[in-house]
């Protein structure tokens, strides 16, 4: 899920007001969340402005295909021969939280396109206090739930793999569809702090409060991005998919070695199999384009939280690499659908087939027009 990547640097790293002019005195306030106040290290100088305008062009075209896809991959999942099936009901759920990120991605590129341009932003210049609260908690409620739903996905077929003829909770529709509206639950309880500690700032942006800079800054890098966004739902997606491969090569090999390839059993364990690994690649497709953005920015946050003021050239010769990253952290949202056309037999049929459903009813519709048209014609 992609993951936003905010850098927060707090008051202690040595950057004055009075050296610096810095809304809250955040040191290094890049990137897609938290703090917007618009001065950071580029007071300083401006930094090389390929990567912005790269991340600037593809992130429409990315949002675009990616909204699409999801809108279609959520069509077929809720089909009536998918429906039932519980790993539908997280890929449902992660197609509209996927696009509820994309969307939310392409507002704060518009924003930061007119601060760097006109030097004000205009998505957020009129929002009041709880404007800003909401769009923040939401912002961030979206991108957890992105993350934690592979999360559920792995630890579903964990089980599915493992102990195939036990029906568990998170096994079934209903069971899984409780499980989502628990972890959403849940997610909402971790950001709560979001609600108290942002409002609108002085420059008209959303950011926390200079009360709770220091603590927000803490909980947002600690807690959020390093916590619930990277050890946590990485360490899990690893290891749950870690077994399953073992598990998955396991089996194969005995049914290799077995001359009753061809019964009930080994049908049903290699059409599991077939969702398994269609599964295991929106995984690891999750955790390949969200490395790249947490590896640059957790070694930018080490590097000016070491370095203070000296780091700014380093901060500028990262920057565009990470305006690079960023781009491909969105890919994750948008790449499930092609996913599934790739891997998803199942998938590739449905989708033809709701195709094939739509031509016939306009045919019909056309037909029946036409009949009438005609009829009229002739009462005339």
């Amino acid at each position: 899920m992609a993951i936003k990547c905010t850098l927060y640097v707090s008051r202690t790293l040595a950057f004055k007001k009075k050296d610096v002019k810095m809304e809250n005195n955040t040191t290094l306030n890049y990137s897609l969340l938290g703090n917007d106040s618009g001065d950071s290290f580029t007071d300083l100088g401006e930094p090389v402005n390929w990567g912005f305008w790269m991340k600037t062009v593809l992130t429409p075209l990315i949002v675009t295909a990616g909204i699409i896809g999801n809108i279609l991959s959520l069509v077929v999942m809720k089909s009536k021969a998918l429906r039932h099936k519980s790993y539908s009901q997280y890929l449902s759920a992660l197609a509209v939280f996927d696009n509820l990120t994309l969307i939310i991605r392409q507002i704060r590129s518009v924003d930061e396109y007119f601060k760097t341009n006109c030097s004000s932003g205009v998505i957020f210049h009129n929002f009041d206090d709880f404007g800003c609260k909401i769009f923040n908690f939401t912002e961030h409620i979206c991108y957890l739930m992105s993350s934690w739903l592979i999360v559920l996905m792995a630890l579903e077929r964990l089980i599915a793999v493992c102990m195939p003829f036990k029906r568990f909770l998170i096994r079934r529709r209903s069971g899984a569809t409780l499980a989502i509206i628990a972890l959403f639950v849940a997610i909402c309880l971790s950001q709560a702090f979001r609600l108290v500690m942002v409002e609108q700032l002085e420059s008209r942006n959303c950011g926390a409060s200079d009360s709770f800079i220091e603590l927000y800054s803490n909980l947002h890098i600690y807690f959020y991005h390093m916590t619930l966004t990277f050890i946590l739902p990485v360490t899990f997606v690893l290891v749950c998919n870690g077994l399953v491969l073992y598990q998955i090569f396991k089996i194969r090999h005995e049914i290799n070695s077995r001359a009753e390839q061809k019964n009930r059993h080994h049908r049903a364990m290699r059409k599991t199999h077939r969702t398994t690994c269609m599964l295991l690649t929106v995984s690891f497709t999750y955790l390949g384009t969200l490395l790249p953005l947490l590896t640059l920015s957790l070694i930018l946050d080490m590097i000016v939280k070491a370095r203070g003021r000296d780091a700014y050239s380093f901060y500028v010769a990262v920057t565009p690499y990470l305006d690079v990253a960023i781009v491909i952290s969105l890919l994750n949202y948008a790449a499930n659908f092609f996913i599934y056309i790739l891997s998803g037999k199942n998938f590739r049929y449905e989708l033809r087939k709701n195709f094939h459903r739509q031509r016939i009813s306009m045919r019909s519709l056309t037909v029946r027009s036409t009949k009438e048209t005609k009829e009229e014609v002739i009462r005339l």
